[in-house]
């Protein structure tokens, strides 16, 4: 039967072959969460805070990987209101041994990676084009493993342009995300951004820094990879595309930016799931 959408969950060749199979069989929409479609300008991209919501007849939505949904984020406000020079734009990501895939790999067997810390992929990490695509500057990223098993936090370091202060950009990402609840938008990076605090969630922390001694400023985005970096993202841009509640079937978002130390891991996951029950 013709389904009304279908959402893939595959690899990129796979996701291809699937997704022209299923157009052939009348599928009429096709979520694709694999990096096949992501700077393709005939899909929309599924970021809802920054691309808004796929057009009726779209045939096909890619969403987002992890970093670049953190990343673009934390940058795109910046960049589209003309606040940072597009050219000096550093960003180190640090995530759960999940952020680096499900395949076996070395650096993620659990003797290795307990109680350790390190740099992965790069010069090579395969978000840097997507990232690069879609905020419109090229970028210098480095990500680094930490031993837990999901959340993501991005500190990426911006030259600010002449007479702009980090009031200002923390001012241009509270105008921008002001009508959009599960992004907040903190008064400074030590008070409640961590990974404790958007585990098991769909809300994206941001937060600014003070100008540092170099010129740059530290702009930071703490998500959940697995929840806003890809499931509950899909759904969001599903419920967007078939004209549903925005947050059918997502957490809730934050009712009041969080405050202080964040919970350890497997605290904060016990803590969303039980809001969501």
């Amino acid at each position: 039967k013709r389904s009304d959408a279908v959402a893939l969950a595959l690899p990129h060749e796979p996701a291809i072959a699937w997704t022209a199979a299923l157009l052939e069989l009348g599928t009429a929409r096709i979520l694709d969460l694999s990096d096949a479609r992501r700077r393709d300008p005939a899909v929309h991209y599924g970021l809802p805070e920054l691309t808004g919501a796929p057009a009726a007849d779209q045939r096909i939505v890619a969403n987002p990987g992890c970093y670049p949904t953190a990343t673009l984020l934390a940058l795109r406000p910046l960049l589209d209101a003309a606040l940072i020079a597009a050219e000096s734009i550093a960003v180190l990501g640090t995530s759960g041994a999940s952020g680096a895939g499900k395949g076996l790999a070395d650096r993620l067997h659990f003797c290795n990676l307990a109680g350790n810390s390190f740099p992965y992929k790069v010069g090579e990490h395969r978000h840097v084009p997507e990232i690069e695509h879609h905020l419109g500057a090229p970028i210098s990223f480095v990500t680094q493993l930490l031993p837990i098993v999901r959340g993501m936090l991005v500190t990426a370091f911006v030259r600010p342009l002449a007479g702009v202060s980090p009031a200002d950009l923390l001012a241009a990402l509270r105008s921008r995300y002001a009508d959009h609840p599960w992004v907040t938008v903190l008064d400074a990076p030590d008070e409640g951004l961590g990974l404790g605090h958007v585990v098991g969630s769909h809300q994206a922390l941001l937060a600014v820094g003070p100008v540092a001694r170099s010129g740059l400023v530290p702009v930071f985005a703490s998500i959940d990879n697995l929840m806003r970096g890809a499931a509950s993202q899909a759904l969001h841009n599903l419920n967007l595309w078939l004209g549903l509640e925005p947050g059918l079937g997502l957490p809730p978002p934050l009712a009041a930016a969080p405050a202080g130390v964040p919970p350890a891991f497997a605290t904060a996951l016990t803590i969303h799931t039980r809001a969501q029950s």
